[in-house]
C-alpha cells in the first residue's frame, strides 16, 4: 500500500513537471525571436502575406477582426458599388514587445492589420 501511494506521488509529480516544461517551451516557440526597429520591420512586412508573417514572427498573441456598429448603415448611407462585390477580409494580428523606438526600450504593442491575405497597416503603442 505505501510503495502504490509513493509510485502514484511520483507519477503525478513527474506528469505535472512535464506539463509545466512543455507549457514553457511552447510559450517560448511563440514569442518573436528578436526584436526590429521601426523602419526594418515595416520594410520587412509591408505586403507580405500572413504565412511569411507567422513563418518569420510566429503565432501572433491576439488576433481579432474589425466590427461593423450595429447602426452603422443608418450614419453612412448606402454603398454605391455593385451588389455583388467581395468584401475585403480583414484581421488584425497582435505581438507584444516586438519593435523598438530607441536602443533601450520596445513598444508594448505591435499591430499588424491584413487585408485580404496584405499586411497593409502596421501600428506601434505604447
Amino acid at each position: 500500500m505505501k510503495n502504490t501511494k509513493t509510485f502514484l506521488t511520483l507519477a503525478i509529480t513527474s506528469l505535472i513537471i512535464g506539463i509545466f516544461f512543455s507549457n514553457v517551451s511552447f510559450a517560448e516557440n511563440t514569442k518573436p525571436n528578436n526584436t526590429y526597429q521601426e523602419m526594418e520591420f515595416i520594410q520587412t512586412f509591408k505586403g507580405k502575406n500572413k504565412a511569411f508573417v507567422l513563418q518569420t514572427l510566429g503565432q501572433p498573441t491576439k488576433k481579432s477582426k474589425p466590427v461593423k456598429p450595429s447602426n452603422a448603415d443608418s450614419i453612412v448611407g448606402q454603398s454605391n458599388g455593385p451588389a455583388n462585390l467581395k468584401k475585403d477580409e480583414i484581421e488584425m494580428w497582435y505581438y507584444f514587445n516586438l519593435v523598438k523606438y530607441n536602443s533601450k526600450n520596445t513598444y508594448k504593442q505591435t499591430e499588424i492589420t491584413f487585408i485580404n491575405d496584405a499586411a497593409t497597416n502596421m501600428m506601434f503603442l505604447n
